[in-house]
């Protein structure tokens, strides 16, 4: 785990220094000469003239900070093999003006629950008290005239993406007065949530959708090191809170499809919080409790109102309110930089994804032009990497989904849906509801994909599409196995034809000359493995395996080279090879066996290679 010292605007810890100091130390400052975080907390303007409390000002600053901080600091790299840096301990040293309010145990406690649960990081907060006399700056900057704010009566948090963009005008079909909170992170973020805004306001000319929009990110030096970004939603929920305490408001709404704030891990690599929580049931719950805290408005609420609608749902609000042309002015995509106003989406994400799926079963792709995307998710070649691993696990988790036959089964295959039911009320009608919600996702994924799957059909038959397209890749099968099995077995296969192939001429040396030739096949296959790394501890002794691919957030893959001469070494590497099943097993890998045998000392292949493969995640390939 990595351990940092956070020291904000200054801030000087009061408290002995640990008796191990920490190994990295980050300043962080929002004033001065030469701040590096940019916080724009200006006056609200027009009649709404307000000073911010000292204590809803601390509120943005720590989340500002806590973001800042986040993207400042990697989760690890892909040397980091079993995630271990993926969870960081940050130690907060920072100022607030209502110091004794935060030096209390129970607003310390839901602070740190709040963002452990958002980001599975470890948090402790030192807080100093700021210099005497009012706060440096307001809270929120208004670029249009505020007269309407009398009339508003709900907060909605506005990313620009299609779920905030239905809430809101859902919200404003039931005849509801929304004001619009974003978060300001990148200028082209920025262009595209004024743009939708003003969309929305030429449709919907009987309000006006006041937008509040605030600048929260690097102030100069290099681009942000991390961009996962766990703690953005708990610096956007605080925005959206900030605004409804000044304007006396308890209903805050922070939207997600149903299925994007479970999300339910698509692969068995993904577990905790490398899926993002930013609207998950557990982390909204947590929050409230600390904004009530906070604003000391008791009645405050932070809801998800379309936690029980699927993505397809979701775009069908637009239909229903007769504005389905909205749709192609919402961007969905996660990937911003780079994209063009011509095609702001990648394609191949899995928000791209899910819309495209989504739009199709809505029947509005005439509203969402496939030529505004990078890629066709269903007709384009996919990478392997991310790409394919995307789509492929959407589709897999489908059919997944499709095979389960009641609630229970659901549950039990996803027992991560316990952390999402309410610890009062309905629980079992709560249950049922997310078992609806999955059934319907998933008619809506496999129903696309037939749909598609039958009118490309000729062109599948004649196989003038891509054989790396998804649809090629869902008629022929290749979804319903995991991703890195193939991985391996496509590995191995490669290496026991190549090892052989490369000592035709002159037989190999010793193990190290195989090595050498594996890693020679790595090379020109351009795959990247490292090459005895990393050091595993064991007992008193500590080895290592030949080669390692380590996926981030995933399993990973260590090769082992073994060179049979005689029958005197064979027994040597059995007993080499069991040893390593114990070790490496131990520490969740999985382990490729190439045996290169070329006097054929193993008499019989099936029972050598059973005895190890009879172990999960152990494979075994001779090489004559």
């Amino acid at each position: 785990m990595s351990e940092v010292l956070v020291r904000c605007d200054g801030a000087r810890s009061n408290k002995r220094p640990p008796s191990k100091s920490l190994p990295d130390s980050l300043q962080l400052s929002t004033v001065g000469d030469q701040p590096n975080v940019r916080l724009q907390i200006d006056v609200f303007r027009s009649k709404f003239l307000r000073d911010l409390p000292e204590r809803l000002d601390d509120l943005i600053r720590i989340a500002a900070f806590v973001y800042a901080a986040d993207t400042r600091v990697k989760r690890g790299s892909t040397k980091d093999v079993f995630a271990s840096k993926w969870h960081r301990s940050f130690r907060m040293v920072l100022p607030v003006w209502d110091l004794e309010f935060w030096e209390a145990s129970h607003i310390q406690e839901a602070l740190v629950q709040t963002l452990s649960c958002l980001t599975g990081d470890e948090f402790i907060f030192e807080f100093t008290q700021r210099a005497s006399g009012k706060p440096l700056q307001q809270l929120l900057q208004f670029k249009e005239l505020v007269d309407p704010l009398p009339q508003v009566d709900s907060v909605i948090l506005f990313s620009g993406g299609v779920d905030s963009l239905a809430a809101v005008v859902e919200a404003v079909n039931e005849g509801k007065h929304p004001i619009l909170v974003s978060h300001r992170a990148a200028p082209v973020l920025d262009t595209r949530q004024r743009n939708l805004v003003k969309h929305i306001r030429e449709r919907f000319p009987s309000w006006s959708f006041p937008h509040v929009s605030m600048w929260v990110n690097r102030a100069g030096g290099t681009r942000p090191g991390e961009f996962t970004q766990r703690s953005r939603s708990f610096l956007f929920t605080c925005m959206g809170a900030v605004t409804a305490a000044q304007l006396d408001l308890d209903d805050v709404l922070l939207c997600d499809n149903g299925v994007v704030s479970i999300n339910l891990p698509q692969s068995k690599q993904n577990v905790g919080t490398f899926l993002s929580r930013s609207t998950h049931p557990r982390y909204l719950a947590s929050v409230q409790v600390l904004i009530r805290d906070v604003t000391g408005r008791s009645g405050i609420s932070v809801r998800n109102n379309l936690i029980f609608k699927t993505k397809r749902e979701v775009i069908e609000i637009l239909s229903t309110v007769g504005h389905p042309e909205l749709l192609q002015e919402a961007v969905s995509c996660a990937h911003v930089e780079g994209k063009t106003s011509l095609k702001p989406h990648c394609g191949v994400c899995t928000q791209c994804i899910d819309r495209r799926f989504a739009s199709i079963a809505s029947g509005l792709v005439q509203h969402d032009l496939v030529s505004r995307y990078e890629k066709d998710i269903f007709l384009d070649p996919l990478q392997d990497g991310e790409e394919r691993t995307h789509a492929e696990n959407y589709v897999r988790f489908a059919a997944e989904l499709e095979a389960l036959e009641s609630a229970d089964k659901f549950f039990e295959e996803f027992p991560e849906l316990i952390d999402c039911l309410p610890t009062e009320g309905d629980i079992n009608g709560f249950a049922q509801c997310l078992w609806d919600l999955f059934k319907r996702h998933q008619k809506t994924v496999n129903g696309v994909l037939e749909s598609q799957l039958e009118q490309h059909l000729t062109a599948i038959r004649r196989g003038v599409l891509p054989t790396n397209c998804l649809l090629r890749i869902v008629s022929s099968g290749q979804h319903t196995s995991d991703p890195r099995m193939r991985y391996v077995d496509r590995l191995r296969a490669l290496l026991c034809k190549s090892i052989p192939t490369a000592f035709q001429t002159h037989s190999a040396k010793n193990e190290r000359n195989v090595q050498d030739i594996g890693e020679a096949v790595f090379q020109a296959a351009q795959m990247t493995l490292q090459r005895e790394a990393p050091q595993i501890p064991f007992a008193a002794v500590t080895t290592k395996p030949d080669f390692s691919d380590m996926p981030s957030g995933g399993i990973p893959l260590f090769i082992e080279f073994k060179h049979v001469k005689d029958r005197k070494r064979l027994n040597a590497i059995h007993t080499e090879m069991t040893s390593r099943v114990t070790v490496y097993r131990d520490q969740g890998a999985w382990v490729l066996f190439v045996v290169y045998d070329p006097n054929h000392c193993v008499t019989d292949d099936d029972k050598f290679t059973q005895a190890f493969e009879a172990h999960e995640g152990i494979w075994v390939g001779m090489a004559r």
